[in-house]
């Protein structure tokens, strides 16, 4: 019998492991090769690579003599230690992970078997097997918990491998089962059990266990995840459901999407214009070979092979053949070596990020994680950034602030007053900070004097049920009840003190404050929840309620509310409390609610939002028990599906969360990150786009976006609330049209909310969205005013600097960014810290994880992984400025450097009847790229900078030096670089590649023509072929090099030692011994052109003139299209040595400002357009005035 008979569902006999066929092992197996594989697989892989298959036909054709110059060696052997450079990686990466599936595979695991618990590897356990885990042991596969230790029946998990959540999960066994099986007494077990098939949700699991004639019902508090660790509990049994691959750990090892960088793209366009350079380069070689042939062979019959009638004496078949050999002359074009050094370039840019201390973050004990070295040069380019609040922005630390209730607004009303997040959260402030006081709270709780009258009385009659709340004090104590009863929270005792740990930091801080307040949850056993309930904390006095909790109606990203169902133990009531947004709640309270009181609590939400803080509106109502009794039918027979469950108790939950009664609001706190205000500020400044993404209502975050200078006081702000498609048109036409009028004047800001959003994300092309949306999708004329919506709100998004989207889910967050991706042409960025931030992160062309309160998810689905939000400002603005300019730069010079010494092989041509001689020794293009001029290079690229940025904390504090704030300063307006992409352009490819083949042209007929006019010795011997070769060569080496070093901006010790020792010095001892000890065509040729001075002729002939080439041309492109790295060196530069020069004579001191002006009679500012300095007399000017003027750019 197979255990998959139900295509619905998942369908396994318990405890009856040969029943259950077809289902995965539990073998780990994480290798790509075995020993008969590796070999055929690695070369198939490597050879997936293009470049690899154009060295591959390179070597190939280089083995065949007849069209082949060169040695084959010369092809093979740098393609040969490519490949197996690659190989034996991943050989040995590959055997690692063998070593690792090895242990887990044997590592002893007890399952059920002939009556006993007995030890088997772990890699035997099979679907359906009875398996026991003890204490602090990790859980081989998926189970559904039977039995443990606990005499509640709960037993804890954590699941941090998993998830990165250290907090413990409580998963249940079944009442039935627990008390009849133990590891030294269990029954036997026979039972079906259904389940989803296998999945990667690790939150959702629906089944049903048939047990006894009875059917029980399975979620995912029933659920034991593989990875995860048994925590304070001593044993738990359960059955396993999913082994192997199928279960959620191995689920939930994504593979991420392939992110290929712009520059990369770019190259390879590049390389094809390269490509096409050499056909037809090899193309006219052998057109010019076959007439020659045709033309000449018969008078030059010294060259003529045997026969008359050889295939070489035909001009057409010796063309073809010309061609292939040209080709294999001209294949140094494109180097090998390319590969290796761009590989070695972006694991040691990604080595560096890793190391640096300045973004190191002590809170999370967390340094840089890079996970995709591929695109460290797309961080300098990019143009939008999209951005979660919560925990990304903010710190998820949360801190009770106010609550709303009755009559009275409890909390202290003059923070009211000050506007904007607190900005500074020290490491002892991740615990919870309780700061909440309000004396009259208490009083109105438990004052046995006269009670307070409500305003609004609280009245309902449903059934025999009767609500008549006329006192604040009842209200309040309902509201507490709510705060201490309504979550998903664990109790913990440490010293104790009961502490309380949950999934959500806003439970966790209200069922505290609740608790302090003198309502203090004791324990939670079996569903049963015991209150205690203490008067101003006098224990004598504590009156303790107990409730069952029947279920809990769980939040999620749609419902934006959570509900827990109770039933009174001591009177047998039942009653539902509610939490939730605003919205949400606001549309499901009774009619019977007194209208104004309905309206105090709204504008109390609209005041606690506007300061900033998170809100919360709170209700209840009694539910007779007949009714109870038809939805608790309806809600078992719900959460027995397999598949649909979760659709079916969200309509179920509809049912039962309707005319509720309103208690009130509360507020809390999350202060922000370090450092965020001045971050956000500088990336503004450089000119990127900022989005923030967050589920809060519009006021929060619109006070959110002043406190994190997103939106200042010179910001023109729009708002589009609108909710149908017209009128969503209508507000972005008269925003598009304000906009417009400001463009130039003013920085711009867009807050749009989640009904105009969903009307611009509208895509009539997609099903699911006609059939969510059947308001636009039904009328043909709303669906084009969506469509003109969505190409008015992309017009905005290009000309506003801030854009703050509330009120949306996280796939709405993932459209937003795939829409600005796929429309703007720009590069996008995603930054969050939970698991609701994975989809924008997995959409942008960069994702960024930050490690906080929310688990590990976005950082495993992440790029790059940060400590703080901070320290996003050094990931770009230092590395990935600096990894573009530098692989930039390096890709253009390897053009440069290997047409210099090309191009002469084709030059030769004409001179040698396209024969297909080569200019060069095998040897000497062998060394070439591959030790010659491969240091210097990367050197360069690992370490060249434009200038040496200071640290944060150089920068900063009293004791800081001038220049460094100057600087630091400076750094985000020449962020343009990149993002503007200033140096890896057309033009600049074009300079390069002229500058290439000019230079080649002068180290090719220099040599060449002084050969002719004179001898090289006193007996009369000419210069032949291989000391113009070598003095030829000897140019392009010291030529290359000096091309580099003028393009080098910051020197240090690895420069020198790889340029002077490593390549040029290194080149004369090569080419010293190899004169020596070999025996070719040109032995002996060097130790005879050294005393000459023909040799020292041609070198100092061909420096000078490529010095007075290349710097004409880089100067004159320089004037004519200056980078942002030009304009800092010719301006800025000399603009802050002028500020620190004599600054006791210029600093006026501000009594009312921190800010230092500099007053001269004569102040230098540079003119953009004549690049010359102008003269202003009596000018009074800032750092910000000094930076607009030279760079415009960057200020939206």
């Amino acid at each position: 019998m197979s255990g998959q008979t139900e295509l619905s569902s998942r369908v396994i006999w318990a405890n009856c492991p040969e029943l259950n066929r077809g289902f995965s092992d539990n073998k780990v197996v994480t290798t790509k090769y075995n020993l008969l594989t590796f070999l055929p697989f690695s070369l198939f892989i490597q050879f997936r690579k293009v470049s690899n298959i154009y060295f591959l036909i390179t070597a190939i054709l280089q083995s065949i003599p007849q069209i082949s110059p060169l040695q084959p060696f010369t092809a093979i052997a740098p393609l040969v230690f490519v490949l197996s450079v690659s190989m034996i990686r991943e050989g040995i990466e590959d055997y690692l992970r063998y070593k690792s599936d090895k242990e887990i595979n044997n590592s002893p695991t007890s399952v059920y078997s002939n009556t006993i618990f007995q030890d088997i590897p772990f890699a035997k356990i099979r679907v359906g097997n009875v398996v026991l885990v003890k204490k602090n042991e990790v859980f081989p596969c998926d189970l559904v918990m039977l039995a443990n230790s606990s005499e509640n029946g709960i037993a804890y998990i954590e699941t941090s491998s998993l998830d990165g959540e250290k907090a413990l999960k409580p998963r249940k066994s079944f009442k039935e089962t627990s008390y009849e099986l133990k590891p030294n007494k269990i029954h036997r077990i026979a039972n079906r059990l259904k389940c989803e098939f296998p999945n990667a949700r690790l939150y959702n699991f629906s089944g049903s266990y048939d047990y006894r004639g009875k059917v029980l019902s399975l979620d995912k508090s029933n659920l034991l995840l593989a990875g995860a660790f048994l925590r304070n509990t001593e044993w738990a049994i359960g059955i396993s459901v999913y082994t192997g691959k199928d279960t959620k750990l191995r689920q939930n090892m994504m593979e991420r999407k392939y992110k290929e960088s712009r520059i990369e793209k770019t190259a390879n366009r590049y390389i094809i214009l390269i490509i096409v350079l050499q056909f037809f380069l090899c193309l006219s070689a052998a057109i010019a070979s076959g007439f020659w042939v045709s033309r000449n062979i018969r008078n030059h019959s010294y060259i003529r092979y045997v026969s008359s009638y050889d295939i070489y004496d035909q001009g057409g078949a010796q063309g073809v053949l010309s061609y292939f050999t040209y080709f294999l002359l001209l294949n140094t074009m494109l180097p090998i070596s390319l590969i290796i050094s761009l590989e070695l370039l972006k694991l040691g840019q990604g080595f560096f990020m890793m190391m640096d201390l300045t973004m190191y973050s002590e809170k999370r004990d967390r340094c840089c994680k890079v996970s995709s070295f591929s695109l460290n040069e797309e961080l300098g380019m990019i143009k939008h950034i999209f951005s979660d609040k919560t925990g990304t922005l903010t710190c998820n630390q949360m801190e009770f602030k106010f609550l709303s209730v009755g009559n009275r607004i409890y909390g202290d009303s003059s923070s009211l007053m000050n506007f904007g997040l607190k900005t500074k959260v020290t490491y002892e402030d991740r615990e919870i900070k309780y700061t909440f006081f309000d004396k009259n709270i208490e009083n109105d709780l438990f004052a046995t004097g006269n009670p307070i009258p409500l305003k609004f009385p609280v009245q309902m009659r449903n059934g025999m049920s009767a609500v008549d709340y006329s006192t604040q004090q009842e209200l309040a104590g309902m509201m507490m009840k709510c705060l201490s009863l309504c979550h998903e929270c664990l109790i913990e005792i440490e010293n104790n003190e009961i502490k309380y740990t949950g999934p959500s930091p806003d439970d966790v801080v209200l069922v505290d404050t609740a608790k302090r307040l003198g309502y203090q949850l004791t324990s939670i056993r079996s569903e049963f929840m015991v209150l205690d309930i203490i008067p101003f904390r006098m224990k004598e006095d504590k009156i303790s309620e107990v409730f069952e909790r029947i279920c809990i109606l769980e939040f999620n990203s749609d419902r934006k509310r959570m509900s827990v169902i109770l039933k009174e133990v001591n009177t047998g009531n039942y009653l539902i409390f509610m939490k939730g947004a605003d919205l949400m709640m606001f549309q499901r309270i009774s009619k019977n609610n007194n209208p104004g009181y309905v309206e105090y609590i709204k504008r109390n939400v609209d005041i606690f939002s506007s300061r900033g803080f998170r809100t919360l509106v709170m209700s209840f109502k009694y539910i007779e028990p007949h009714e109870f009794a038809i939805w608790k039918e309806k809600y078992d027979y719900a959460i027995t599906l397999i598949t649909g469950r979760e659709e079916a108790v969200d309509k179920v939950a509809e049912e039962i969360e309707k005319d509720m009664l309103l208690l009130g609001c509360s507020s809390v706190e999350d202060a922000l990150q370090d450092d965020v205000p001045s971050t956000i500020q500088d990336i503004l400044t450089a000119g990127m786009s900022f989005w923030m993404l967050t589920g809060d209502k519009l006021e929060t975050a619109e006070n959110i976006g002043k406190t994190c200078s997103l939106i200042d006081e010179n910001t023109h702000l729009e708002r589009s609330t609108s909710g149908s498609a017209q009128e969503c048109k209508s507000a972005l036409e008269k925003s598009l049209e304000n906009f417009e009028r400001f463009k130039g004047e003013k920085p711009l800001a867009l807050i749009i909310e989640g009904p105009a959003l969903e009307v611009i994300l509208y895509d009539h092309n997609n099903q699911s969205k006609r059939e969510k949306y059947r308001q636009i999708s039904s009328n043909e004329q709303n669906v084009h005013s969506a469509l003109d919506s969505k190409k008015i709100f992309l017009k905005m998004a290009d000309m506003c600097r801030t854009i703050i989207c509330c009120r949306v889910s996280p796939g709405e967050k993932r459209e937003v960014v795939k829409l600005i991706k796929e429309t703007s042409g720009k590069v996008t960025l995603s930054i969050g810290d939970g698991a609701n931030d994975v989809p924008m992160i997995l959409e942008a062309h960069i994702g960024i994880g930050l490690y906080g309160e929310e688990g590990i998810q976005a950082v495993q689905a992440s790029d790059y992984a940060l400590g703080e939000f901070r320290f996003l400002w050094e990931l770009l603005l230092v590395h990935g400025r600096f990894n573009y300019m530098r692989q930039s730069e390096m890709i253009l010079y390897f053009f440069y450097k290997n047409l210099v010494f090309t191009i002469p092989q084709f030059l030769f041509a004409h001179y040698s009847a396209y024969s297909g001689q080569t200019v060069y020794d095998d040897w000497y293009l062998t060394f070439y790229n591959m030790v010659f001029t491969a240091l210097p290079l990367l050197m360069r690229a690992l370490f060249e900078r434009d200038f040496d940025v200071p640290k944060r904390w150089e920068a900063t504090g009293d004791t800081a030096l001038e220049n460094k704030k100057y600087l630091r300063k400076v750094i985000p307006y020449t962020y343009c670089l990149g993002s503007e992409n200033q140096l890896f352009t057309r033009g600049r490819f074009v300079l390069w590649v002229s500058n290439g083949i000019i230079h080649s042209f002068i180290v090719f007929f220099v040599p060449l023509y002084a050969a002719c006019e004179g001898v090289m010795d006193e007996d009369g011997h000419s210069y032949d072929l291989w000391s113009f070769s070598i003095a030829s060569f000897s140019s392009i080496i010291i030529i290359v090099n000096l091309k580099l070093a003028v393009n080098t901006k910051l020197w240090n010790k690895f420069h020198y030692a790889c340029m002077f020792g490593f390549s040029i010095a290194l080149y004369f001892i090569f080419i010293l011994i190899y004169d020596v000890l070999t025996y070719t065509s040109s032995f002996h040729t060097v130790y005879m052109i050294l005393g000459t001075h023909y040799y020292y002729f041609c070198i100092l002939a061909n420096i000078s003139l490529v010095c007075i080439v290349d710097l004409g041309l880089t100067f004159a492109y320089k004037f004519m299209y200056p980078t942002s790295s030009d304009i800092l060196a010719a301006g800025c530069s000399q603009f802050a040595q002028e500020y620190v020069f004599d600054q006791h004579n210029y600093f006026e001191s501000n009594d009312n400002a921190n800010d230092k002006t500099i007053q001269k009679n004569d102040v230098a500012t540079i003119n953009k357009q004549e690049r010359n300095i102008n003269i202003e007399k009596g000018e009074v000017f800032t750092y910000e005035d000094k930076l607009v003027d030279l760079f415009p750019k960057s200020n939206k």
